[in-house]
């Protein structure tokens, strides 16, 4: 609190609470009462109005986690996240050491560098195919990318060795594979068919496909990776590193007629290669599917859903707030708390995401920064701006949960939010801002809002030691099901601490 901040709440004349909300004692409050010498400070819970509103996208450029997998809940349905890729040679006017002729292919692998982490069940398996992107495809660089999470694309043929799904425990990417000249760790393998191995190693040449990168992708679309309907987990996946590849292994007669000779070429993205991570969601028959779309938005929901983008988020509204008294906010937060099915067996493997507020401007259709309560700044690199200069603003912001003792003592323990907008709150109460709706949500890369103060959007993100931006989310990872406002017990209500001033 500032020293100005101070003088005010010494100078006014304290009333009593108007009756629309309750006086409360809780710990929740204590943290956040000031020690101040005569002054009457009380903490209060007051009703929101929340609602399960919309579906999110994003987009994830290939400098981003990507992820791929499948995963299953009764509540929230199905997950289903497909990758596309391209892959060139590194130089243009590439060729192999020798003609065609004297050229042997061992085998030819797809590999897909992981995170090193599995996000949902790791004692089942996933399944995955490898097709090319077919030919007609508008996909590259230089065709609106980076594409959307919902942006599909047509496939060719399939290019998984023996027509066969590649079958993998989700822990067994973390394993050290030892193969030529290739020993690491955090590798996805998928053998392809001898045939596209051999276009590649005894078709393509030089002087055509080999020529430049775009020569390459017009004879080669790229790679599209898809899971098959089993498993239950989601792998990221780094395709901008050195360890996405695909691994050509070869042998070649040498030229002095003196044996043979053991090879491996590697095609990797470059700057000119585009990506898109295709994360399809079916609903059918989930929990979520019977409450969503929105239908009567005049009811609060019992509960509320969210997902780490692409997914469903909530609007929440604040009605109550036009009739609280004239005060002094020491501390406005929107309290959060998980509930999870107990009987969503696979769905309650998914952690719950970091969330973010946002006001919804109606009539610009846009999410606007909290000013005040969300600081924007620049990035050493002055790439963009961003909400949060560490994690620390972050906890301050209230975006991560933390596990709690259940209030209820249903369980042993729930998951909290506490989303902090008590600039917002002590805006409207002296009429300095219109009361709007708030979007409570999960943004990750690519995600945006509006800056009212700044006149510009910002990214959404926090930064790291070398100056880059981090989402707050990775695509998909993280979903969970809250207590909304028109539940009993432990729902979403808006905490506040604040000194009533007597007009």
């Amino acid at each position: 609190m500032n020293q100005k901040k101070i003088w005010i709440i010494a100078a006014l004349t304290l009333g009593v609470l108007a009756a629309c909300t309750k006086e409360i004692t809780t710990t929740l409050g204590k943290d956040f009462i000031p020690p101040i010498d005569g002054v009457h400070v009380k903490d209060t819970l007051i009703d929101v109005f929340g609602k399960t509103w919309g579906d999110d996208s994003a987009s994830v450029p290939i400098t981003s986690l990507n992820v791929l997998g499948n995963t299953n809940s009764s509540v929230f349905g199905q997950t289903n996240a497909s990758i596309n890729v391209q892959m060139q040679p590194a130089i243009d006017s590439f060729s192999f050491p020798v003609s065609s002729d004297s050229l042997t292919l061992d085998s030819v692998v797809l590999v897909l560098a992981t995170g090193g982490g599995v996000y949902g069940d790791s004692t089942q398996s996933l399944a995955f195919r490898v097709y090319e992107i077919d030919q007609s495809a508008e996909f590259g660089v230089d065709n609106n990318y980076p594409y959307r999470t919902t942006t599909a694309f047509p496939r060719a043929a399939e290019l998984t060795y023996n027509d066969a799904a590649k079958s993998i425990l989700p822990t067994t990417t973390n394993d050290s594979v030892k193969v030529y000249k290739d020993t690491t760790t955090n590798q996805l393998r998928i053998r392809l068919k001898d045939d596209f191995g051999n276009r590649l190693l005894k078709e393509y040449t030089f002087n055509h496909e080999y020529q430049t990168d775009s020569t390459f992708l017009l004879a080669f679309k790229g790679f599209q990776i898809v899971p098959e309907n089993t498993g239950n987990a989601l792998l990221p996946i780094v395709l901008s590193g050195t360890n996405t590849k695909l691994a050509i292994y070869y042998s070649y007669l040498k030229k002095d007629t003196a044996g043979r000779d053991t090879a491996v070429a590697y095609f990797r993205p470059t700057s000119n290669s585009a990506s898109s991570n295709y994360i399809k969601k079916d609903r059918t028959g989930s929990q979520l599917d019977a409450v969503f779309p929105t239908g009567d938005t005049t009811q609060s929901d019992p509960y509320l859903y969210f997902e780490a983008s692409p997914g469903v988020y909530s609007r929440v509204k604040l009605p109550d707030l036009a009739s609280f008294p004239k005060s002094l906010i020491y501390k406005a937060e929107l309290i959060v708390h998980s509930d999870n099915d107990p009987a969503d067996t696979k769905g309650n493997l998914i952690d719950p995401p970091n969330l973010f507020v946002a006001a919804y401007d109606s009539a610009n259709k846009r999410r606007e920064m909290l000013t005040g309560d969300v600081t924007a700044t620049t990035l050493s690199s002055g790439l963009s701006y961003y909400y949060a200069t560490d994690a620390s603003s972050i906890s301050t912001l209230g975006s991560y949960p933390y596990k709690v003792a259940d209030p209820d003592k249903i369980v042993d323990s729930v998951y909290r939010y506490q989303l902090n907008i008590t600039h917002y709150v002590q805006n409207i109460i002296l009429g300095k801002t219109v009361n709007k709706p708030l979007d409570i949500y999960s943004p990750g890369t690519g995600d945006s809002l509006y800056a009212p103060n700044l006149g510009q959007y910002i990214s959404i993100g926090t930064s790291t030691s070398s100056g880059s931006l981090l989402p707050l989310n990775y695509p998909s990872i993280g979903h969970v099901r809250v207590k909304g406002p028109a539940n009993s017990t432990r729902k979403l209500q808006l905490h506040i601490v604040y000194s009533q001033v007597k007009e």
